[in-house]
Order: structure tokens, then C-alpha cells, then sequence
């Protein structure tokens, strides 16, 4: 009878364990180190993305890990990076909540945010609300970031190159970055490779220059050697230096290329801009010349207007 038992239980077993295992995976409370308790957790990318988010944004959920297991694959191919460790992504209830996460670290017009030590990709759910058009953009551009971080364990690089690679991989550069560029150039002096290795400003102007200048950098790096991503990556992964390897991968110092890049830019961007910038003056100046023009020629027809009736009386007077 006690072996009876026994066999019974092993088999009631075995079925709860089967039931459990063919049950689809649902979403579940997030119980995660700095993630906001009542979260729950969506895995994508076969384990690879973690996302974590209030239950009132699981649609954002749902979209935002198809478009990592979508986006991660050819990032991670162009950098040469074979496997993807684990990604966690905390989709923030809240700009407070958003806040927390990065604490008080990027700008308050930052839609989302990479931490490469940590491998959290943080999303600020208020500002995706306002500008939807900008969200994978966005996604991809801090991708960017954590597999370029995974691909060269950890070595330090300059900002300059991790954003422009970002905004080459995240296909973010408009004809509306061309002209916010061009006519912000004219206005201001242009950043330095050198001025862009750390932090950029805070201030929008000064951050879209420094923006437009690194991608512009990556662009020139890259565009007539597109292999050559993989090569660079190799070597800062090898030596742990940005500098010889990109030095190594080109054949060129940062510093020689930097001083090309800069008189290039210049010359094409800032005169272009400085007209720009002075178009308004010059419509204010044509439209108040019009203006005069206008009133003076209103001015002599009634003078003229005037005089024919003095000589229509005249006439009349002597005949």
C-alpha cells in the first residue's frame, strides 16, 4: 500500500511539474536590485533583455523588447560582438521615478539612458508620451552604448566617439539635426574632439553642437572603411586603449584627425550658418524697406491725385 502511495505521488508530480513547464511564460512581479516594487518582468531577445515595467505600460513593454530583439543582432554584428550578456531595462512609471533611476545624472530633456557598469538601459515613460516618433531611435541609440561598453570590456572611451557611433547605429540624423547644426554653428564656436571626451553640457544649443560634431567625427571614421568598426573594437578590446587603437585601426592619430575634422567642419558648416542667422535680419530690413517704399508710393499718387485737381481747377477757372 505504501509503495502505492508512493508511485502515485511521484507520478502527481511529475504531471504539475509537465502542466507548469507547458504553461506559456506570463508576465510576473519584478523582485530586482533598484527596481521599483509592483514592477512586473517581460524577457526578450531568448533571455538576453530583461524589461521591467509598471503593469499600466506593458504595450510599451511588449514593443520595446521586440524592438531589442530586433535592433540588438545587427548592432552586435557591426561592432563584432558574437554574444550579449544580460540587459536590464526599467521602463520609469514617472519622470520621479525616471529621476531615481539615473539619479539626477543626464538632463531633464533625456528620453532614456544607458548605464554601461550596471547594464540597465532606463526608459522615461513622460517624454516617449510626448515624442512616440522618437522612441526606437532612442532604444537603438543606447543599445549602441551597452553592447559597444560589452564589446570593448569596459575600456574607457571618449564621448565623442560613443555618441556619434550611437547615432550612426540608431539611424537618428535628420535634415532637421542638418539645419538645427548649421544655423546653431553660426551662432557659436565649434567644440573640439579634445572638449568632447567627457560630459556634454547641459545646455541644448551647446549639446547639439557637440552631438553634430561627434557624429559627424564616426561618419568620416567610417564611411569608406565600414569593416573597420569591427577592427578598432578588436584592438581597444585587446590593448584597453581608445588611442592606440585607433591609431593602429586608421593610421592616424585622434589628434591629427581631429584638427582635419575641425577646419572641415568649420568651413562648411559655419559661414553657411552666420548667413543663416542673418537671414532674419535681412527680412526685417527688405520688409521695412517694402514697407517705406509702399508709403512713399501711396504718398505721391495722393500728391499726384492732388495736383490733377489743382490743374482741373485752374483749367476751369480760365476757360
Amino acid at each position: 500500500m505504501a509503495k502505492r502511495i508512493g508511485v502515485v505521488s511521484v507520478l502527481l508530480l511529475v504531471g504539475i511539474a509537465f502542466a507548469a513547464a507547458s504553461r506559456p511564460a506570463v508576465p510576473r512581479p519584478a523582485a530586482a536590485e533598484n527596481v521599483p516594487v509592483g514592477y512586473q518582468i517581460l524577457e526578450a531577445g531568448n533571455g538576453s533583455f530583461i524589461v521591467f515595467y509598471p503593469p499600466q505600460f506593458a504595450k510599451m513593454a511588449r514593443e520595446t523588447g521586440a524592438l531589442l530583439e530586433e535592433s540588438s543582432g545587427g548592432i552586435a554584428r557591426e561592432l563584432g560582438l558574437e554574444s550579449i550578456d544580460g540587459v536590464k531595462v526599467i521602463i520609469a512609471s514617472d519622470i520621479r521615478a525616471f529621476e531615481r533611476l539615473h539619479g539626477g545624472e543626464i538632463p531633464e530633456w533625456g528620453i532614456a539612458f544607458a548605464d554601461v557598469e550596471n547594464r540597465v538601459l532606463g526608459i522615461n515613460v513622460d517624454l516617449v508620451e510626448r515624442d512616440p516618433s522618437r522612441f526606437s531611435i532612442v532604444v537603438r541609440h543606447e543599445l549602441s552604448h551597452l553592447l559597444l561598453a560589452q564589446r570593448v570590456g569596459g575600456a574607457s572611451m571618449p564621448t565623442w566617439f560613443v555618441e556619434g557611433l550611437a547615432m550612426m547605429q540608431a539611424g537618428e540624423w535628420t535634415l532637421s539635426d542638418e539645419w538645427r547644426f548649421m544655423t546653431t554653428a553660426g551662432r557659436r564656436d565649434l567644440p573640439y574632439l579634445e572638449e568632447l571626451r567627457g560630459p556634454f553640457s547641459r545646455s541644448a544649443d551647446r549639446a547639439a553642437l557637440s552631438y553634430g560634431m561627434s557624429y559627424f567625427a564616426v561618419r568620416k571614421l567610417l564611411a569608406d572603411r565600414p569593416g573597420s568598426l569591427m577592427t578598432l573594437t578588436a584592438f581597444i578590446r585587446d590593448t584597453g586603449d581608445f588611442e592606440s587603437g585607433f591609431e593602429s585601426t586608421f593610421g592616424q592619430t585622434v589628434y591629427d584627425f581631429a584638427g582635419r575634422l575641425y577646419v572641415d567642419i568649420d568651413r562648411r558648416y559655419k559661414t553657411a550658418g552666420a548667413i543663416l542667422n542673418a537671414a532674419p535680419y535681412w527680412t526685417g530690413a527688405a520688409f521695412l524697406f517694402v514697407a517705406v517704399y509702399l508709403v512713399k508710393r501711396a504718398r505721391n499718387r495722393r500728391k499726384l491725385e492732388r495736383w490733377e485737381e489743382e490743374e482741373a481747377r485752374e483749367r476751369r477757372f480760365w476757360y
